[in-house]
């Protein structure tokens, strides 16, 4: 008997293709939309980011990527939160509440 593989994890998306990092209010407006509120902050979904947030969150590949070129930022936070294991916790990290 073989022992099974597990397959290895994804790896956490990079901040942007042009080098762009992830503020501390964008991890917590994507922190916000899955979630997880900062006990003390104001819920910020209904303003503009906000739902500029669930916009990215909700577009398809072939929309995503002028939304990237506009907020690359906010689009790699999503996507680091979509695709690696630890998004949430590096999100948090970033966020520094």
């Amino acid at each position: 008997m073989t022992p099974a593989l597990c397959p290895l994890p994804p790896k956490p998306a990079p901040a942007t293709s042009t080098g762009e990092e992830i503020t501390a209010d964008q991890a917590r407006l994507v922190l916000q939309h899955f979630g997880h509120r900062a006990p003390g902050r104001p819920d910020r979904s209904s303003t503009w980011n906000g739902r500029l947030v669930t916009l990215i969150a909700e577009a398809d590949a072939a929309n995503r990527i002028p939304l990237a070129r506009a907020y690359p930022g906010l689009v790699a936070a999503v996507q680091l939160v979509r695709t690696s294991p630890t998004g949430i916790r590096t999100l948090h990290a970033i966020a520094a509440y």
